[in-house]
């Protein structure tokens, strides 16, 4: 990916540049579903210190709209995806909302929702374009995409599930989760259709096993020690920071390893009941 985003175990991730657009679009006075944390907070800072350096440094901003200067500066590396558009504009005019709930900043959040109008305006475009393209086709070569690089290693620094999610990730902020949003409901259910397939075939060849063979969910999350393993654990963790516990507990489970399991996980699994609940819990987020 040209432009990527920051060094370490999401350097080839392309999900990774739209979910920072929309953390940052968040503030850091975002309530999220899970609550803050070292990790979480740590990643962040790494790749806005990667990412932005010179903008972090040098910008004569307050604390109150650095994080809008960061977000302008990300959107300018590279063409956002519509999936990062909207969610991008949908926490401005959040953000906005609650400072005039709470009758301070009126100035700041009126530049939150004259941002907002931006990126939404942006998405609009790009959505226009998207209908007129060929979507299904367009999705199909992201789907291989990804699962050439999961094929080749590129995820091995996560845990069997961890790939798995990682590269529902990259299909739901890329070309693939395009198709599903806007496309017909026959191609979006052939899609979810392959997805599952071929992510049950791949996540059980990881442990040699077949898609419906069951094992404790210890041996799908466990990843073998390595160079880096606890950087690759926060990156995951920050990347399923908007996972419920209840609403998503398979999501949860898998990225949220600091914590102990969620109750709604199944102790026993095989790779297809895994996957269906991933692809269930990515792409309705």
């Amino acid at each position: 990916m040209n432009g990527s985003p920051g060094e370490g175990p999401g350097r080839d991730l392309r999900a990774l540049r739209g979910r920072l657009m929309v953390d940052l679009a968040k503030g850091t006075e975002e309530e999220r579903h899970c609550r803050p944390n070292a990790q979480h907070q740590a990643v962040r800072e790494r790749l806005q210190k990667s990412l932005l350096p010179v903008v972090v440094q040098a910008a004569d901003v307050t604390q109150e709209t650095v994080e809008l200067t960061l977000l302008e500066s990300l959107t300018r590396q590279g063409p956002p995806g519509h999936l990062a558009l909207s969610l991008t504009a949908q926490a401005l005019i959040r953000r906005s909302q609650r400072l005039n709930e709470r009758g301070v900043s009126a100035a700041f959040a009126q530049q939150l929702e004259v941002t907002a109008g931006q990126y939404r305006h942006s998405a609009a475009r790009l959505e226009s374009q998207l209908r007129q393209s060929d979507l299904p086709a367009m999705a199909q070569r992201h789907f291989g995409e990804v699962m050439t690089h999961w094929k080749r290693g590129a995820f091995n620094g996560w845990s069997p599930a961890g790939r798995c999610y990682v590269a529902l990730e990259e299909l739901r902020w890329g070309a693939f989760g395009d198709a599903l949003r806007l496309g017909e409901a026959q191609a979006k259910d052939a899609l979810l259709a392959s997805v599952c397939d071929e992510a049950a075939n791949r996540l059980a060849q990881s442990v040699n096993a077949s898609p419906h063979t069951r094992h404790f969910y210890q041996q799908w999350m466990h990843t073998p020690p390595q160079p880096g393993l606890l950087a690759h654990k926060d990156m995951l963790c920050w990347l399923g920071a908007e996972y419920d516990s209840e609403r998503q507990p398979v999501s949860w489970s898998v990225t949220q390893t600091w914590q102990s399991v969620s109750l709604g996980m199944p102790r026993l699994c095989s790779a297809r009941r895994l996957v269906n609940a991933l692809v269930e819990e990515v792409f309705l987020l």
